[in-house]
């Protein structure tokens, strides 16, 4: 059940990603600090690669908020975390 909650959140840091310019910034910052926690708190219980790629896309998220962007950077980070909501909502 909170595999299925942390994949279904993901997909609400894709929408504030792909968002972000029509969004309250807010929105898009508690994503990206969302992130970064959930990174944090996995890598507390066990420092694996992608715990660090979540703190990394949580810190891009929040520079977005901010409109620094890049669109292949935006690319990298949708499918990256598309692919391990997909993987834990199934």
């Amino acid at each position: 059940m909170i595999v299925k909650l942390l994949g279904f959140t993901d997909i609400l840091a894709i929408v504030a990603l792909l968002g972000a310019s029509m969004l309250p910034q807010i929105s898009v910052l508690i994503m990206g600090l969302y992130l970064i926690i959930k990174g944090v708190l996995f890598m507390i219980l066990g420092g694996q690669l992608p715990n660090i790629l979540d703190i990394i896309c949580g810190f891009y998220i929040v520079t977005v908020s901010y409109g620094l962007s890049h669109w292949v950077i935006n690319l990298i980070v949708i499918l990256y975390i598309g692919q391990k909501a997909i993987i834990s909502l199934v």
